[in-house]
């Protein structure tokens, strides 16, 4: 049976955050999805919030995600079929040396997953699509015993460290 420190059920902005976070300090780590693909389709759409833009300056990315999304989403308000108002909000939250990142970001969930990818794939992790949890067993105080469902069969691997990132219906 093969074994893993940390095994990450879910590769969307959670898992793939914490993966990295892991690879790069070291720490063995498998991210799997159910997923036979990756998606383009968008899914989150609130923003992203100043807080995460800072988990993202100390992973290294965010320089692809500034440039890959904006700060200037026009607010609309409508009257039936007309305009009344238009809006850019937080245009006056300027970075300070304090707060480097103080507006919210928008962009693909798609995309920001996409640059999560990339920079994993430079400590040598990558997502395992069609891969499925389907079971798992805490096998001593240690370990957990983890039953995988792959398009080759069932797998069993050992793991340290199961993390649930795959949404709200998760084992």
């Amino acid at each position: 049976m093969d074994s893993v420190s940390v095994l990450i059920s879910g590769a969307g902005p959670t898992g793939l955050t914490l993966g990295l976070e892991l690879a790069r300090r070291g720490v063995p780590v498998r991210i799997i999805d159910k997923e036979e693909s990756f998606t383009t389709a968008s899914r989150g759409k609130a923003g992203i919030q100043p807080r995460t833009l800072e988990v993202f300056y100390d992973l290294g990315v965010i320089d692809k995600v500034l440039a890959s999304g904006t700060q200037r989403l026009p607010f609309r308000r409508y009257r039936r079929d007309r305009l009344i108002n238009e809006t850019i909000p937080y245009l006056d939250n300027a970075p300070t040396q304090g707060e480097p990142f103080r507006r919210l970001h928008f962009m693909p969930q798609s995309r920001v997953e996409e640059i999560l990818r990339e920079r994993l794939a430079e400590y040598g992790v990558a997502v395992e699509l069609g891969t499925e949890l389907v079971e798992f067993e805490q096998t001593d105080m240690d370990r957990v015993t983890a039953t995988l469902a792959t398009a080759q069969g069932a797998e069993q691997l050992s793991a340290a460290y199961l993390v649930g990132a795959d949404g709200g219906r998760s084992l």
